[in-house]
């Protein structure tokens, strides 16, 4: 509330390095450099030449893009990575340190340290854009490195300058184009998302079709570790088949998730493919909360939001539904059965948009639950794959197992350790 009035009064802005404050219907302007701390401390503080830093969406665990990467860079000969000083930032250190290897530098995220390693390492890694840290007064020197591998794919919702309600915000605007400056490698996994990234991110520079390091996994030919490990992990049965529910978050909409008659699709399932299902759901970052945590306990499922990593949740499922995550066109490389409940079609659209209908996608499309509950009955997997197959070739898809060697490769070339 008191934001908004605030809103109402006064106006803000970002000018080169400057905020600007005006009271509004008055010519009174206060500007204030934010970027004083970043002058004062690193113009003239080198650049570590070997220091990689590595972020996912915001220091939001170990997972997506970056993880991959990092795990083929230490998975590496020693020869080809020694010397490298790898950085890691997070908000749940405590967290990272049992799992990542004591060579890896976990830092706390939005610390004075964090700040630090970003100002002065060779290669910022991430999937997500900075604006944070370009509102912090961060910036960017000639000879640093910004690989920006984002954490959709052929999702079809809008993104950033794609995306009308967030280009309103003049300040964010203004931060987002600078991030997207800055970048000097996109890492883009089809012909598709080449041309959105050029429109979202206003004439995005240099961009790889590499594939996204994240779905390497999906190539490998043990599926079933990361089910057995997902079982284990939440003390499920091995003998029961997994169905995986993720929605996105909505804009403008913070309330409790609705939930679904899982009973209900659990026994679909069971009468379309046979077996006992186990229900696990997991809720965006933007969508958590205490009384929605407290929400999940009271229906039949697992609540999967902690796991650690979702692409291992993905490989694990025999069956997901979503309503709008561009997570389902990763698991669409499994090829197992994937569907989009889309209750507020209308809505989400006028608010957010589309980059094509989801009629376009291969899933099958549900509007009421009891629309999913026969799309399941009806599930054609012949008919699922062809459009499956049709799908990734009209948009270009490069997927093939390699994206994180092709990524730790463009690395080590920047390091100077590979020619």
């Amino acid at each position: 509330m008191i934001r908004s009035l605030a809103k109402k009064i006064i106006a803000y802005a970002i000018e080169d390095e400057y905020k600007v404050y005006r009271l509004r219907k008055t010519k009174l302007r206060i500007r204030i450099r934010f970027t004083r701390k970043y002058h004062k401390h690193f113009d003239h503080e080198p650049i570590c030449p070997n220091k990689i830093v590595f972020d996912n969406y915001m220091g939001n665990g170990y997972g997506c893009n970056p993880k991959y990467v990092l795990k083929r860079l230490l998975e590496m000969p020693q020869e080809l990575t020694e010397g490298l000083d790898l950085v890691w930032i997070t908000k749940t250190p405590e967290l990272l340190r049992p799992i990542l290897p004591v060579r890896v530098r976990i830092v706390l995220y939005d610390s004075e340290q964090a700040f630090y390693e970003y100002a002065t390492a060779k290669l910022w890694v991430k999937n997500f854009q900075m604006v944070h840290l370009l509102n912090q007064g961060l910036l960017k020197k000639p000879e640093q490195v910004y690989i920006q591998m984002w954490h959709g794919s052929f999702g079809i919702k809008k993104i950033e300058g794609d995306c009308g309600y967030l280009n309103a915000d003049k300040a964010w605007l203004t931060l987002a184009k600078k991030n997207a400056a800055y970048t000097d490698f996109w890492i883009s996994n089809s012909r598709f998302e080449t041309g959105v990234y050029k429109r979202a991110f206003w004439g995005a520079g240099k961009i790889l079709e590499y594939g996204h390091p994240r779905n390497d996994l999906f190539f490998e030919q043990d599926q079933l570790q990361y089910k057995r490990k997902v079982q284990e992990a939440y003390g499920i049965a091995p003998e029961k088949k997994l169905f995986f529910y993720m929605p996105t978050f909505r804009d403008q909409d913070h309330g409790l998730l609705q939930p679904l008659p899982y009973e209900k699709i659990a026994e679909a399932l069971e009468m379309r493919f046979g077996g006992e299902w186990a229900c696990l759901v997991r809720l965006h970052p933007r969508r958590v909360s205490p009384k929605q945590i407290e929400a999940l306990k009271e229906q039949p499922v697992t609540d999967a939001t902690m796991y650690p990593d979702v692409q291992e949740l993905l490989a694990a499922a025999d069956a997901m539904v979503t309503d709008y995550s561009s997570a389902i066109f990763d698991f669409m490389l499994t090829k197992r059965p994937g569907f989009i409940l889309a209750e507020d079609y209308d809505a989400y659209e006028q608010v957010r948009g589309f980059y094509y209908p989801l009629t376009d996608t291969p899933f099958p499309l549900a509007k009421t639950d009891a629309e999913l509950l026969k799309q399941i009955g009806t599930f054609d997997e012949e008919s699922y794959r062809k459009r499956i197959n049709a799908f990734l070739k009209e948009k270009g898809s490069v997927e093939d197992g390699n994206a994180a060697k092709r990524v730790a490769d463009l690395i080590l070339t920047q390091t100077g350790k590979s020619k």
